[in-house]
């Protein structure tokens, strides 16, 4: 079960970056400073909407939030020579995490525009996997040191929540 869950999502994470990737359509990312880069994430919202997700992004010790447009799009700008942890959060969906590391990126100089990195994230409801979260990251980005090629690795191991203690 737990091997056709992981097939399943990673099928779903391949089809949303190829749809991402793929598109004239879709709109031009922000303008930024030479030192970062564009990161658009597609958000598969699967029938619902878009107006209780909430991005959270933790860079440098530094957080910032934001929320996806009514298509799922979220536009962030990220320094280049860092990592980031990017958190998906809906209110009755599992909550997803994924690392970026941006030391390796090659930018295209030449073309004066910043690099644009762009992946898909699906939300799964939570309502058969209660008291359940991942283990971490469900997928950490990086790119080849050499070649610069981007690198995605994927865990979507569930584990049990931890139950907070309440203290007074």
């Amino acid at each position: 079960m737990a091997n056709r869950i992981l097939h399943t999502a990673t099928r779903c994470f391949v089809v949303l970056l190829f749809l991402a990737q793929g598109g004239h359509a879709m709109a031009l990312p922000p303008e930024g400073a030479a030192d970062h880069v564009t990161l658009t994430a597609w958000m598969d919202l699967g029938g619902g909407n878009a107006n209780d997700i909430i991005v959270e992004v933790n860079v440098n010790g530094s957080k910032d939030w934001g929320r996806p447009d009514a298509s799922g799009r979220v536009d962030l700008l990220l320094p280049t020579g860092t990592v980031a942890l990017i958190h998906f959060r809906k209110p009755g969906h599992l909550t997803k995490s994924v690392t970026v590391d941006t030391h390796n990126l090659h930018d295209d100089a030449a073309s004066g525009k910043l690099p644009v990195l762009t992946f898909g994230v699906k939300l799964e409801p939570d309502t058969d996997k209660q008291g359940l979260v991942y283990a971490g990251p469900v997928a950490a980005i990086s790119f080849d040191a050499a070649s610069g090629a981007m690198l995605v690795e994927q865990h979507q191991r569930l584990v049990p929540s931890r139950q907070q203690k309440v203290v007074f």
